[in-house]
């Protein structure tokens, strides 16, 4: 797992957080945010994964305050299903703890390769998703509500899976 940054802590959210992480969800894409109901069942569902980057986790972390939200699908061709850290701890790293522990999740389940869908207008999270190794391979026309959405691919076979990534 990435070295998390002090005052942060990486967690599995409890199945019970999934209305806090639909307001957090709704705070960070506005329109194009998961349905609310969508997360009740997102959090418990087989064939996928969850982390929460929290402050304040409480003896048992499984309490706290949600600055960040990572989830990653299982299987050959995983996909980073969304990532999102609040606006008042931008600019930490965090964005890249994230993505280094849901691609460690990916490796785990022996994933092939990893997909995702980021915002042709957002050049700050290409440029996160391009350190981590991912090219660009297409574009989904009109996939946001404004914007249109890269498609971006990392090949993880024939990568020395007992190496941590640098």
């Amino acid at each position: 797992m990435p070295r998390v940054p002090e005052g942060f802590h990486l967690i599995t959210p409890p199945q019970a957080w999934w209305q806090k992480i639909a307001e957090f969800d709704n705070e960070n894409f506005g329109v194009d945010a998961w349905p609310t109901g969508m997360w009740r069942f997102e959090l418990e569902a087989q064939g996928r994964s969850y982390l929460a980057l929290v402050t304040d986790p409480g003896p048992i972390r499984t309490e706290g305050t949600l600055v960040g939200l990572g989830g990653i699908s299982h299987g050959p061709e995983a996909e980073l299903l969304t990532i999102a850290v609040s606006r008042h701890v931008r600019g930490r790293g965090l964005g890249g703890v994230l993505v280094d522990a849901l691609l460690a999740i990916s490796r785990q389940h022996s994933a092939e390769s990893v997909f995702l869908e980021v915002r042709a207008g957002d050049p700050g999270a290409r440029r996160l998703y391009e350190r981590a190794g991912f090219r660009s391979v297409g574009l989904r026309k009109n996939y946001y509500r404004d914007d249109d959405a890269v498609i971006m691919k990392l090949d993880l076979v024939g990568e020395n899976r007992h190496q941590p990534k640098k």
